[in-house]
């Protein structure tokens, strides 16, 4: 005996809720976040010219993030009120944490430290984590409430940062040591990694809404533009020594672009509401009411009353015809 099939009531369909303020959103917040740590890693938690810049700029990415998604309702007042639901929302959690990270990363004119660093590098850990979650609590969406979400974000962050970072190292001329090279590309594989384990995520409504990020262009720009490409890259950089300026320049720029490319697409493209179907339902035909069941049946070869009266009728027609009237009470007998 076959099993029924499902039945699709309502089919997937794109959510409308995050938009591309969500995207810049997501894309600064988590590019800031992961420069500041690769700076303050790089710099061993001491005081140096690139973790300056970072202190400054890494912040500054973060706060335009949140302007640009408080934007995105049309009434940024009126997104006040998110910070009072710290103990149920992620996305209060989100703008809590951004906060002690701009003011802790601030800290770094104020009063410096490598304490001051160190809070400052786990508070930017902590707002990618919970930009994630922002996403993971989505249950109705496929793509996105999946376990490997908050990976995703993290490694998406410091893949960014540290190109960023790169390429603020090669605007100012500075080479990058074999120290920082290593750790790039260690990063880089931890990050693809992270990647595949994402896309190859089990469950049939995920693969058909993260389709996307497996075929075509999007597949080929993410990964292998943002991974593939600037690993090669850093490693053309070690065997080339200084006269590879130009490669982590490059490769900082793949790295910063793909991942702004890969949310966009997660947000905007996988985004997809789960179809909304019926596992077991079973369709009964249509009966038949029985009006006359309990009825007295009449005989086949009974005439019935119906069927007598045509006779009289044309009795009487017959006899007026012929000018000869017939009593009623004659017909009824008939």
């Amino acid at each position: 005996m076959t099993s029924p099939t499902p039945v699709e009531l309502i089919p997937a369909r794109p959510q409308t809720l995050w938009g591309v303020p969500a995207v810049v959103n997501f894309a600064l917040g988590g590019t800031g976040a992961g420069l500041y740590v690769a700076a303050a890693i790089a710099a061993g938690f001491l005081a140096s010219p690139i973790l300056t810049i970072a202190s400054w700029l890494a912040p500054a990415l973060v706060l335009a993030g949140f302007v640009a998604v408080a934007t995105e309702a049309g009434r940024p007042l009126r997104d006040l009120r998110v910070l009072a639901r710290v103990a149920t929302s992620w996305m209060s959690r989100e703008l809590w944490i951004g906060g002690a990270f701009i003011a802790l990363a601030a800290g770094e004119f104020v009063m410096p430290g490598s304490a001051q660093r160190l809070f400052a590098a786990a508070a930017a850990v902590m707002l990618v984590l919970a930009q994630g979650l922002i996403l993971r609590r989505a249950q109705g969406i496929a793509a996105w409430s999946v376990p490997p979400l908050r990976l995703v974000f993290l490694q998406s962050a410091l893949t960014a940062g540290a190109g960023l970072l790169v390429l603020i190292d090669a605007a100012v001329g500075t080479p990058p040591g074999r120290g920082i090279l290593d750790a790039v590309l260690g990063l880089l594989l931890f990050a693809a990694l992270v990647w595949l384990a994402f896309v190859t995520w089990s469950g049939e409504a995920f693969a058909e809404a993260t389709r996307c990020l497996r075929e075509g262009t999007p597949a080929l720009v993410i990964f292998g533009g943002g991974y593939v490409a600037p690993f090669l890259l850093f490693t053309l950089t070690m065997a080339l020594g200084d006269d590879a300026l130009a490669f982590p320049a490059l490769a900082g720029l793949l790295m910063v672009t793909a991942q702004a490319y890969a949310k966009a697409f997660l947000i905007l493209k996988c985004g997809q509401l789960r179809p909304i179907t019926v596992p077991h339902l079973r369709f009964s035909p249509k009966r038949e009411p029985q009006a006359h069941q309990n009825e007295t049946q009449v005989a086949p070869n009974e005439p019935q009353a119906d069927e007598k009266r045509p006779s009289a009728s044309l009795a009487s027609r017959s006899s007026l015809r012929r000018g000869r009237a017939t009593p009623r009470s004659s017909l009824v007998a008939a």
